[in-house]
């Protein structure tokens, strides 16, 4: 080989691999929602039965005063997997917030370096909608129904979420960061046994249940992954009456946001420490721990180090429900300055902050709440654009009330006692029961005048007692004075019940301002077009919204539809399956379907899948008279008959019932001649 040729062959051969660097601890991190710290065994409750949990904490970092940055599911999980607060990650609230593809996530650190990342979360509030997967390889979330008022199935028990893990985690290549999140301890409490029957409150109970499915989960994981860092905490406490609140959300005490935080890992010694901390500090703490560099925007501190001084909470759900004064707050050594229609300091004793404020002398606490605000970096929020489902989903977990974009006046501690008012008001309007609504708004009314979910409230119920010309009165009202998605969509759906397309248009396409992805709008515009018969439009707006959500069951339904009216049955049937795999149960999507095989001349087919269209929807007239007539095209009078008659004796005011039953009834006599013929 020539010298030059050699020289050539040199250059453009690449470099040989850096050697892997290795890598650092597997992690594990589980949440366990709702858990309130002082009711553990190991923060000093006399009740509990927590051994796993109180093992953990001899084995570790013990935090006597650690921090939740908010009492809500979702932005809690995005300050403990950012390290940044609410303000500066944009998820203030349950309901249309997600985490914005901006942040920058503990699992997407480790995934980038190297670790295998599997996330197993158990409820709606933690599924992938949300924001919460980013980074995960594996993200395990299915829920096996849709809840709505009076459904509570809507999570995983902690058996199944803790089988799942075990089954996937040997499949991964190490080392692992690993997300665990139980569910169990939110309301409703209902533990299963031997708990239910061994411990006198509920709630300790599902406390207790969570805590043995830990150490199932806890067994595997040190044989698998030995010398691994691991992290207990809980998103949030519960208020069990303290300070007024029975549930959290909405008030700013150590009952809600104060939590158990227990850290094990490589190199750390035993110890109890009484200083605040918040969730904040977990990522830089894990980040240390795995050998990793800390990236900019991290707003905690290194837990081993002293963590954050004066952690920031924050509790807007008063504001997003109902229009109420939004509550803020910092921790520090000495109490909680708490402000919202007015400020408060609640001093510390014994590890504990009080529950009775000092609303005299403030200035120096209240000059250390804004220096902390100050430094918060403000994050745009990102919005989901809920679907109604979904909407309802958090409805069942006591979540969303309106799409309120100014915080009011009214304290939510002045009216706590009450707030609980605004869902049975809402469960009440959802059961048909007005007059017990109307009852609890006249309470909300006079305690909370004229704030905006209250307001919304009664807007709900004008609705439902036929009063929409004064539903759109109130509405529009509290659209002009806080411009969203959510009342523009309830505008939209009065306008298109009324027969009002064009208005309903003009407030679908309002919605899609202040919710540019909003499945609920997009649905609209489709559904508004096929109306009008604009079929084209119709389908072009389908097009555009199945890019956007390729699973929207109900885009898909109207699609289907449009193929059909145009006889491409191939695409109609294509549609009309993947809803109804998504919507079983739906005897729309079956009715469509069968539709679609009558006209393929799949008659037996068509006539099966009616059936059961009717079965799941008794009352429905359209897919009764639709099968009356199938019947008796293929000759299967006798069954015709049966389909029809409820109708009939129903005196259904519908143009073909009689004249089916007719029908009917001259098929089966005929052919009663006929076999009765002498031969």
């Amino acid at each position: 080989m020539s010298l030059l040729l050699a020289v050539l062959w040199a250059c453009s051969t690449p470099p040989p691999p850096p050697e892997p660097r290795p890598l650092g601890p597997s992690v594990l991190i589980v949440t366990l929602d709702t858990t309130r710290a002082d009711r553990l065994g190991v923060y000093g409750y006399s009740a509990a039965h927590t051994p796993t949990l109180d093992r953990l904490a001899s084995q570790g970092l013990r935090f006597d005063r650690a921090y939740a940055t908010a009492a809500l599911t979702i932005p809690s999980h995005s300050s403990i997997f950012t390290g940044r607060y609410p303000p500066s990650h944009g998820v203030r609230d349950n309901g249309d917030f997600v985490l914005g593809d901006e942040a920058i996530t503990l699992a997407e650190r480790f995934e980038e370096a190297g670790w295998s990342t599997a996330a197993f979360t158990a409820a709606f509030p933690t599924q992938a909608r949300w924001g919460l997967d980013q980074g995960f390889r594996i993200y395990h979330d299915p829920l096996e129904g849709l809840p709505d008022q009076l459904d509570w199935s809507n999570e995983r028990p902690a058996a199944q979420v803790v089988d799942d893990a075990l089954d996937t985690l040997p499949s991964l290549a190490g080392p692992v960061f690993v997300w665990v999140h139980l569910f169990d301890p939110h309301w409703p409490y209902a533990p299963p046994e031997p708990w239910r029957s061994q411990l006198a409150d509920p709630y300790d109970g599902e406390i207790a249940y969570a805590d043995h499915e830990l150490e199932r989960l806890l067994r595997s994981w040190d044989r698998w992954f030995p010398n691994s860092v691991v992290v207990v905490t809980a998103d949030h406490g519960e208020g069990h009456g303290d300070g007024g609140e029975e549930t959290h959300g909405f008030l700013l005490h150590d009952a809600t946001i104060r939590v158990p935080l227990l850290l094990r890992g490589p190199g750390v010694e035993p110890a109890a420490i009484l200083d605040p901390v918040s969730h904040v500090d977990i990522v830089p703490t894990v980040l240390s721990l795995a050998g990793l560099s800390l990236h900019d925007g991290l707003q905690g501190l290194d837990l081993r180090t002293g963590g954050s001084d004066r952690p920031y909470q924050e509790a807007l759900a008063g504001r997003y429900h109902l229009g109420l004064a939004e509550l803020t707050a910092y921790t520090s050594d000495e109490g909680r300055l708490t402000r919202g229609g007015w400020d408060g300091f609640y001093p510390e004793e014994g590890g504990v902050v009080g529950l009775v404020p000092q609303r005299d002398g403030l200035s120096r606490y209240a000059r250390g709440l804004d220096q902390v605000v100050a430094g918060l970096e403000v994050q745009e929020e990102t919005r989901a654009g809920l679907a109604s489902a979904e909407l309802e989903q958090l409805r069942a977990l006591g979540y969303v009330g309106g799409d309120i974009s100014q915080a009011g006046t009214v304290d939510p501690r002045d009216v706590i006692d009450v707030i609980p008012r605004s869902w049975e008001a809402r469960r009440a309007i959802a059961e048909g029961r007005l007059g017990a609504a109307s009852q609890h708004l006249a309470v909300l009314e006079e305690a909370m005048p004229n704030t905006y979910g209250v307001r919304l409230l009664r807007a709900h119920w004008l609705v439902a007692t036929g009063r929409s010309d004064e539903a759109v009165e109130l509405l529009t009202e509290l659209q002009l004075e806080s411009p969203g998605s959510a009342v523009a969509l309830q505008l939209a759906s009065l306008a298109e019940t009324r027969g009002d397309l064009r208005g309903a248009e003009d407030w679908y396409r309002t919605a899609l301002e202040h919710s540019v992805r909003s499945p609920e709008a997009l649905l609209g515009l489709v559904r508004v077009a096929w109306m009008r018969g604009e079929q084209s439009e119709a389908r072009t707006r389908a097009d555009e919204a199945l890019q956007l959500y390729p699973d929207h069951a109900e885009v898909g339904l109207l699609r289907a539809e449009l193929f059909l009216g145009d006889h491409r049955l191939d695409e109609a049937l294509a549609d009309a399956q993947d809803a109804a795999r998504m919507m079983p149960t739906d005897p729309r999507a079956l009715a469509l379907l069968a539709r679609i095989q009558w006209e393929r001349g799949r008659a037996e087919r068509a006539i099966e899948l009616i059936g059961e269209a009717v079965r799941l929807d008794p009352a429905a007239v359209p897919p009764r008279v639709l099968m009356c007539d199938w019947l008796l095209e293929v000759g299967r009078s006798s069954e015709a008959l049966r389909v029809v008659e409820p109708l009939q004796s129903l005196s259904v005011d519908w143009p073909d019932v009689q004249r089916l039953a007719a029908e009917a009834s001259a098929a089966v006599e005929a052919e009663q001649r006929w076999s009765h013929r002498p031969r």
